[in-house]
């Protein structure tokens, strides 16, 4: 019985128990996938801002410099010492005069190099001398003061509205942001030209190295979800990462790479824990099993041997228990177990009916909900979207019951279009010419009347007013009321002849409802009437 309690324990618990746990593990891993590109995505986000505002800080002291000097005549090689102590990531400074030459540096041990140096050739010099802006350097190599890897910013000067030069600031790109607070990922550094100027250590990039060329080549392209970012081969060696990436303010592009081997460690870690901890589970149960085996076993040989002694005949015990003697302890509690759970079934059958009838109380309402929820769909499905007017299906749902109703009895057409709507919607857009539609239909649907009428979108900009057992002078008050109420909700159309929103409506009637096609194609032809006449009115 124990072994095969044992074979029955694998079984039944320690194989099932793997599998799931098995489960859960490779759902966990799956978890620290999209955590770890959602950190990534997080990281790239966050440094991409950190260094936008750490270059508008720069540009910004730069331009209040250049101010000063506006204003006043400076020591520009102590004004800009002093910048460059506030600003330890900046190798140099440099300020030049209108044509280009030198006129002030920092530190102090450039100064001799510098002053009288030609930048004029330079294009941190030529574009804020050609367009009056900052400008934000891709990576080079120094090649004036020093031959160091930079990237530079420079503004313009100006004295009396005129150029006056520029003030340069050459930064060192490994101080650009703090790498080494990037702790759980690697971070590379792009210019616009797709130039490295700053990676990590670990990424194995150089200064000005083309990304294009190396193995990062893989994250240069699209990145539109986690799929795309989890398994690039970037990392020396072929290794898989995460790439996650963002756009600087200035053209560059960041990127955080996360290593893949991590998340796959802190999942082989927790197989290693769950494993250990279903051995230890499984090993209890067995030791558990086998006292309790052998202390049943004692109990059930008590049994039995009082049952063989009643079906035997002997006489009573040595003890003098009587043959009605209660049963042994060990085993007391299966029967007390029994009756507990006689007394549990009966409550939970009770609690069963009351929950069965507190469901169908439930699917009335549900029925009661969705009948109501599809009603709202049905008319959702007979309404224009945008202007809340019927669409074809219920314009035409209105006209077969219409016909069933009442198929002898007149009905008056108006079919109306909004005047040159193309070319509102081509000088104003697409969002303003659809405020512009809505606003019109509303000055239209004012006019009719909606217990008894139908307003009906038949194309862009056309619709159909349909008005059973109306009277022609009712038909023709309607669209005069129509043609006033859009012309006075004043919307400007600089392309029309009236220089506003206008429409254009025919007239027909039809002696029945069953007559409505020949009444629409008199509405039709009435309506082509007003557009040879110039339009913004209406003809029967």
């Amino acid at each position: 019985m124990y072994g095969q309690f044992i074979r029955l324990l694998t079984l039944a618990v320690a194989l099932p128990s793997l599998l799931f746990g098995s489960a859960m593990i490779w759902s966990r891993y799956r978890t620290e996938l999209v955590e770890i590109d959602r950190r990534l995505d997080v990281g790239a986000q966050m440094l991409a801002r950190e260094l936008d505002d750490s270059l508008i800080a720069l540009r910004a002291s730069l331009n209040v410099l250049a101010a000063a000097g506006r204003r006043h005549d400076l020591d520009w090689n102590l004004e800009m010492a002093e910048l460059q102590r506030r600003y330890p990531s900046i190798l140099t400074l440099i300020a030049t005069d209108a044509r280009g030459k030198v006129i002030g540096a920092a530190p102090a041990k450039v100064v001799p190099r510098a002053i009288g140096l030609d930048v004029a050739y330079r294009d941190y010099f030529r574009v804020p001398a050609r367009t009056g802006r900052d400008y934000v350097s891709d990576a080079f190599v120094g090649r004036g003061i020093g031959s160091d890897p930079l990237v530079v910013v420079s503004v313009p000067r100006f004295r009396d509205g005129a150029f006056d030069g520029v003030i340069e600031a050459s930064l060192s790109p490994e101080q650009l942001y703090d790498d080494g607070a990037r702790g759980d990922f690697e971070t590379v550094l792009l210019d616009r030209s797709g130039r490295v100027i700053h990676a990590s250590a670990a990424m194995g990039l150089r200064f000005m190295q083309r990304a294009a060329d190396s193995r990062f080549a893989a994250a240069l392209g699209e990145l539109d979800g986690p799929a795309e970012r989890r398994g690039l081969a970037v990392m020396p060696g072929g290794a898989r990462a995460f790439v996650a990436r963002a756009r600087a303010r200035d053209g560059w592009t960041v990127y955080a790479v996360g290593p893949r081997e991590r998340a796959a460690r802190e999942a082989m870690e927790r197989v290693v824990f769950m494993s250990q901890a279903l051995l230890l589970a499984v090993l209890g149960a067995a030791l558990a099993f086998g006292w309790y085996a052998r202390t049943l076993g004692r109990a059930s040989s008590l049994l039995l041997q009082r049952l063989r002694a009643l079906a035997a005949g002997a006489p009573p015990d040595p003890d003098g228990a009587p043959a009605h003697a209660p049963m042994p302890e060990e085993l007391q509690p299966v029967l007390d177990a029994i009756v507990d759970l006689s007394a549990r079934l009966d409550h939970a059958h009770a609690e069963l009916r009351q929950s069965l009838a507190e469901r169908e109380n439930e699917v009335v309402q549900r029925t009661a909900q969705l009948r109501e929820a599809l009603t709202e769909l049905d008319r959702v499905a007979r309404t224009d979207p945008l202007t809340g007017a019927c669409n074809r299906r219920g314009g035409e749902e209105f006209v077969q019951a219409l016909i069933a109703r009442a198929p002898r009895r007149g009905v008056a057409v108006l079919l109306i279009d909004v005047d040159h709507f193309k070319a509102y919607n081509d000088r104003y857009g697409h969002r303003a010419g659809d405020d512009a539609l809505r606003a019109a239909v509303a000055a239209i649907r004012a006019q009719i009347r909606e217990e008894s009428d139908a307003l009906v979108r038949t194309g862009g900009e056309e619709f159909c007013v349909l008005m059973p057992e109306a009277s022609v002078a009712r038909a023709i008050e309607t669209a005069r009321a129509a043609l006033l109420g859009v012309h006075r909700a004043a919307i400007e159309h600089r392309d029309s002849e009236h220089g506003r929103l206008t429409c254009s409506i025919g007239v027909a009637f039809a002696a029945a409802a069953e007559e409505l096609d020949a009444a629409m194609d008199r509405a039709d032809a009435a309506l082509y009437r007003v557009k040879r006449r110039g339009r913004n009115g209406f003809s029967f």
